[in-house]
């Protein structure tokens, strides 16, 4: 390790204590381990005979340039960062006659004139919520004109960078991506997945075990994406690896035409076969539960609601989260009231002025907090008090899950119970009996668990959420 890389590490470690984590992960700022960055960079400079040109167009304080420098140290670096802060701790450290650090956006500065040998970066994870309107149009722009492609307003800083910056590479040169494995799941990927399948080869794709986190403040499941700028045939093989990315676990070949056939690549492992003709989405339509914006502030205790002068006429029964239900089936009183669960959602109707409240509920409005009077949420409702309202669903399902074994539960609701947003609410697109309803809740209880994991979308540290068109496409069948 050189003396400029131990100055790199100790300036990294002072810089992650200054700035807390909601910071960075507003910034996408997860700094490459300089252990990776180094297999990252070997991997990539062996499959390329004597790169003369780097780029790092998101080079943080410089893992990436480290390791290059120490296996080639003669080559003509270009590093881009934005973040003043980190740019001053890189420039210190590496600006020499063939190192060159640049304050600024990539995007403002992106020059399609300037072609690189070699492109390696572990670029900023920064989801689109946190990317403004005026941002997505610049960053849209330099993909549209460089590449043809256009993502969605969904995507993450990371999938503009993929696209941008591998246009900048040489006829044959090589970029190695340290990204998000979820890319290769979620539907704004699909243009990415598209673009390297057809415009430029995938040489390899490695996945981390998704317990695996490569960043230890940030719930990210990582993998490696290495490109070659060259035109792609169907019949070029791909090496996927899983485990660790000098000495995987597993490997296998695949062509570029399966590769592009297959819907979540990160489970090209898993073989079970789903001998099953239809889906979930054939019984059932499916929506996401309420959401409240501030479930803490309009959800509470029934008896809590009555102890504050508000009744039943302004309440509507709402399930607990699913950590804490433990039950497979909801039983209901006469009212309809869930037994052994009594929180309630205030439920004010869109067409009931606040001067027209009971002055109980406008008195717990006044307490109401800024920032959930004028949330997002609240901002876009035709009155900001008053929650969605939703037909009770019959069936249930839990959203997100770290568990193996269960990953997802399906729950049956016989009361008039809603949920919040911890849930899928299942609605059956044909009449169903009870009988009917509970058997079909026991048959989907019995879908393995291998099979709803790989219709899902895994997160770093074991998190998994089942989206509702994911769920829809579940294979299943009721006989």
């Amino acid at each position: 390790m050189s003396d400029k890389e131990d100055l790199r590490r100790e300036a990294q470690r002072q810089y992650d204590l200054e700035h807390d984590q909601a910071e960075r992960n507003e910034k996408g700022q997860f700094a490459t381990p300089a252990t990776l960055a180094y297999q990252i960079a070997s991997d990539a400079i062996g499959r390329f005979d004597s790169p003369r040109s780097f780029l790092e167009p998101s080079c943080g304080t410089g893992a990436f340039i480290s390791a290059v420098r120490e296996l080639c140290p003669s080559i003509t670096i270009d590093a881009i960062e934005k973040d003043p802060n980190v740019f001053e701790i890189a420039e210190s450290i590496w600006t020499d006659g063939c190192t060159k650090i640049i304050n600024g956006d990539f995007f403002e500065l992106f020059n399609s004139d300037k072609k690189y040998d070699l492109l390696i970066t572990n670029p900023p994870y920064t989801r689109h919520h946190h990317l403004s309107a005026q941002d997505k149009v610049l960053f849209g722009s330099v993909v549209e004109e460089n590449t043809g492609m256009k993502l969605s307003q969904l995507a993450g800083l990371h999938a503009y960078f993929i696209l941008a910056a591998t246009s900048l590479l040489n006829e044959n040169g090589i970029a190695s991506w340290l990204i998000p494995s979820e890319l290769f799941s979620v539907n704004y990927g699909k243009v990415v997945r598209n673009y390297i399948t057809s415009n430029v080869s995938i040489e390899r794709i490695h996945f981390f075990e998704e317990r695996d986190l490569q960043f230890d403040d940030a719930l990210v499941s990582s993998c490696v994406l290495v490109l070659r700028k060259k035109k792609a045939n169907d019949d070029d093989l791909v090496l996927i690896s899983n485990g660790n990315f000098e000495s995987p676990d597993k490997t296998m070949q695949c062509t570029i035409q399966e590769l592009s056939n297959i819907k979540k690549w990160q489970h090209i492992f898993e073989k079970e076969a789903v001998d099953c003709d239809s889906c979930i989405g054939d019984y059932f339509n499916i929506k996401r539960g309420l959401s409240t914006g501030a479930e803490s502030f309009y959800a509470r205790h029934r008896e809590e609601w009555h102890r504050m002068g508000v009744d039943d006429t302004w309440l509507l029964p709402v399930l607990p989260a699913p950590r804490y239900m433990k039950d497979k089936m909801i039983e209901s009183d006469e009212s309809g009231w869930p037994i052994d669960h009594d929180r309630a959602l205030l439920s004010i109707p869109a067409t009931t002025e606040e001067a027209e409240l009971p002055s109980p509920i406008m008195l717990y409005l006044e307490t109401c907090p800024d920032k959930v009077r004028n949330s997002y949420t609240s901002r876009h409702r035709k009155k900001w008090y008053s929650i969605e309202r939703r037909d009770p669903a019959p069936i249930v399902c839990t959203y997100m899950s770290r568990s193996e074994s269960q990953p997802f539960r399906f729950i049956r609701n016989k009361s008039s119970a809603v949920v919040t947003t911890a849930y899928l609410c299942l609605y059956p697109k044909n009449h169903m009996t009870d009988e009917q309803l509970d058997t079909f809740c026991e048959k989907l209880n019995a879908i393995s668990p291998s099979t709803l994991i790989k219709s899902g979308r895994e997160y770093g540290g074991g998190l998994r959420k089942l989206e509702p068109k994911e769920l829809l496409a579940v294979p299943f069948s009721i006989h």
